[in-house]
């Protein structure tokens, strides 16, 4: 086996899943050990016969070259005389597109739903935008401010309905019904929650099912059907005993039980700080994070807790991939902390260090499960393959602390902060259409 370094050639075959047009011979050619991910996307644009060329990123064994070719070869074990290696359209750096002002912070964002992005503010209220930033709506109701913003599908199959729920420091979950035509908002039926006894951090609905979940400051996260609650038009009920699980109780209860054993609400006891963070694995499995240094696996129908890893920090934000498979979460440690359940202890947890500041937020790009975008009190915005360690790309978005990023379809980002500017970004890739 040839020794590795800059200056020995490599024998590399170039592959990729790219369309034909994107494609060269798999056949092995010898390059420079000491070239980098520029220098290889030179020799492939010159192998396409590209005029205008084309940037593109590599992998090797599913690890993004961020070093010279020979570098990451020799880390990885391989010898000069074959290296596979895939490209991969590269991500071109944020523009910056429309941006709108607000009166207050922005706390929160979902930009899950293509008609209308929504954001949560320190005023109280939660916001309806346009995709290109103009408002559409206010909804009010809350008397502290609204700490997150989660969508959740309609009742109906309407594309132009969704629930825009809000968690407050009032302790209180609220969720109206909304429906857009054009830039035009209608607001329908409003519910309440009741039930946490503190400031309700995070809000967040599950896919494919009637429930969404809340975590507060009192150290629990709640399980809601999006049917319960009260009609905020309707004369407040008494508070209603707390219950720790809704799985049994009295035969009147089970009467008006949903057929899934769900009462009005599931409470998770376990945590012992307070619970900032709640994201889906599946609509039978809740992950939450913790100022308790911990983050839970929690069956839903039961209320069971499956699963406690311990963490180096508090955990301030939390975020499952689409697939549910991976998730990241990120606090005062400053690390975007990758985790994989599913990799033996010394592969677990990937962390991706770059912010100067606590991490604040963290969104999986809808399209590409290897992309994720992370936002800081250090007023930045970072891209990150996770394939790699180190950003994709950076970009100062706010003067001041960022509490909210996400994404707006896959080749858009929407962030806000303290300076109660709310920021949309173009994210694209390199290839033509």
């Amino acid at each position: 086996m040839t020794a590795i370094n800059d200056d020995v050639d490599i024998a590399v075959s170039f592959v990729t899943r790219l369309p034909e047009r994107y494609r060269v011979s798999e056949s092995a050619i010898e390059v420079p050990g000491r070239l980098t991910r520029y220098g290889l996307s030179e020799v492939v644009n010159h192998l396409l016969g590209n005029e205008k060329p084309t940037p593109f990123d590599f992998l090797i064994d599913g690890a993004l070259l961020r070093t010279s070719l020979a570098k990451l070869a020799l880390r990885l074990g391989k010898s000069a005389e074959a290296t596979l290696c895939e490209y991969v359209p590269a991500l071109q750096p944020p523009k910056a597109a429309e941006s709108a002002t607000c009166e207050e912070w922005i706390s929160s964002i979902d930009g899950s739903w293509a008609p209308a992005i929504v954001t949560g503010s320190f005023d109280g209220k939660a916001y309806v935008w346009s995709p290109k930033g103009k408002l559409m709506c206010e909804l009010d109701g809350h008397c502290e401010r609204v700490c997150a913003v989660s969508l959740a599908p309609p009742a109906g199959d309407a594309e132009n309905s969704c629930v825009v729920i809000s968690a407050s420091a009032d302790g209180s979950v609220r969720a109206h019904e909304l429906t857009v035509t054009g830039t035009k908002c209608d607001i329908g039926e409003v519910r309440v929650f009741k039930g946490h006894e503190s400031t309700v951090l995070d809000v967040a609905s599950a896919i494919g099912t009637r429930l969404f979940a809340s975590s507060s400051v009192d150290g629990t996260a709640r399980i809601w059907r999006l049917e319960g609650g009260e009609l905020a038009t309707e004369k407040p009920t008494k508070k209603r005993k707390k219950p720790s699980k809704m799985t049994g109780g009295d035969d009147d209860d089970d009467d008006d039980a949903e057929n899934n054993g769900l009462g009005e609400e599931l409470v998770l006891n376990g945590h012992t700080d307070q619970v900032c963070a709640v994201s889906w694995e599946s609509s039978r499995v809740l992950w939450t994070g913790s100022y308790d240094h911990t983050i839970r696996a929690w069956d839903v129908e039961t209320g069971v807790e499956k699963e406690s890893n311990p963490t180096n920090s508090s955990v301030h934000c939390l975020s499952v991939a689409p697939s549910g498979n991976v998730f990241a979460f990120g606090g005062c440690d400053r690390f975007v902390n990758v985790w994989d359940p599913r990799e033996s202890t010394s592969k677990a947890c990937l962390k991706l260090k770059s912010h100067e500041g606590w991490v604040s937020c963290l969104r999986w790009n809808p399209s590409n499960e290897n992309h994720i975008v992370s936002t800081s009190y250090d007023g930045s915005v970072k891209l990150w393959d996770i394939r790699g360690k180190v950003p994709l790309h950076s970009v100062t978005t706010h003067n001041g602390k960022n509490f909210a990023v996400d994404y707006h379809g896959g080749e858009r980002l929407v962030s806000g902060g303290d300076d109660g500017n709310l920021r949309f970004w173009n994210v694209s890739s390199t290839l033509d259409d």
